[in-house]
């Protein structure tokens, strides 16, 4: 039997030291070109809102479509091929598509109508592409028909939700904001890729386990907003969804994917869950305590919340997703697999 290794790929560590160097460098290079150097205005009256489309658009690319045409799992993509060549071609087709749609959006809606707007389809984008693994198009479609019925339902159905219920303010829009964010919190910590990976639910199949993960997500969220914010107090709006449900989106994603459970990797669900809940609390609370210095220098350009909100949404996460996703990592070594290890396998 040979005893040759395979050929190493990237640079530097491998697992969480390169999800930390990919962290460090996403954060100082995001702060400086996102936060430091544009005006305020731009931030607050066109970065912000028109960036939801661009969340909107990834979530479709990476979620939805699979990464076609030219990235992983379900794009042309083989093992050695460059990773610049998905890299650089789903960065453009991604950044075309999200230019196209603002364009297109402004000619109906004011750029204030952007946010709201913008968070339902966000939410509704993980939903069915993360929660529901985009049920029932996954395995039985391809991926470019994926990707075309995934962009006309998100988007069909974002617009029937916001001038059905929001632009009327039959849901006022500020409650809908506060609401559906910490739904998309709930949802990542109970989906079948990140935190408990579908525990306690795991052996439902599709569409059952997204239904229930639905339904559980949306009580926490409705506790954790309307509850223990709006009735109680126990912190101020803008600080519930800009800081704290934001950050449990972000990190969920990011201790689940970029750093594959670390430290807790070698548990089995329901176990790894647990302590991957404990440790991405730990994480946003260490996270929010770094960058709360940096999101208001050398001036305040948002308040603090709003800040925290776009620079975790906005510009740190789809950064991580997009380079783990569309590079694969490169220039360092490679991510794990969306959803690895295996709910059941320790490692």
């Amino acid at each position: 039997m040979s005893s040759e290794q395979p050929p190493r790929i990237g640079i530097g560590p491998s697992g969480a030291g390169a999800a930390l160097i990919q962290l460090i460098a996403i954060t100082i290079g995001g702060w400086v070109c996102f936060v430091v150097l544009p005006p305020a205005s731009l931030i607050s009256d066109v970065m912000l809102p028109a960036s939801l489309f661009m969340l909107i658009w990834l979530g479709i690319l990476v979620f939805i479509a699979g990464g076609w045409p030219l990235a992983p799992p379900l794009g042309s993509w083989r093992p050695g091929v460059s990773r610049a060549v998905p890299g650089v071609g789903m960065t453009a087709i991604w950044w075309a598509l999200t230019v196209a749609t603002v364009l297109v959006a402004q000619l109906f809606m004011a750029w204030p109508e952007f946010l709201p707007y913008g968070v339902v389809g966000f939410w509704l984008t993980l939903l069915w592409g993360v929660n529901l693994a985009s049920w029932p198009l996954a395995g039985k479609v391809r991926p470019s028909i994926a990707l075309v019925v995934g962009a006309i339902v998100i988007y069909g159905a974002t617009s029937a939700i916001y001038y059905g219920l929001v632009k009327p303010s039959i849901v006022p829009p500020d409650y809908m904001v506060g609401l559906l964010l910490w739904h998309v919190a709930w949802l990542l910590v109970f989906s079948p890729a990140f935190i408990t990976q579908g525990s306690p639910f795991r052996r439902l199949k599709q569409p059952g386990l997204g239904v229930a993960e639905l339904v559980l997500s949306f009580i926490l969220a409705y506790v954790s907003w309307d509850v223990f914010t709006l009735r109680m107090g126990l912190a101020t709006p803008q600080f519930s969804f800009g800081v704290a449900a934001s950050g449990v989106i972000m990190w969920s994603l990011a201790y689940s994917w970029a750093f594959s459970f670390a430290g807790v990797a070698k548990y089995r669900q329901p176990k790894r869950g647990v302590l991957a809940f404990m440790v991405m609390v730990a994480i946003v609370a260490a996270w929010t305590a770094i960058m709360w210095a940096p999101l208001q220098w050398p001036e305040p350009k948002l308040p603090i919340e709003l800040a925290a909100m776009y620079f975790n949404l906005c510009v740190v996460m789809p950064a991580l997703v997009a380079h783990n996703a569309f590079w694969l990592r490169a220039p360092l070594a490679p991510p794990t697999p969306l959803g690895a290890p295996p709910p059941d396998q320790g490692v």
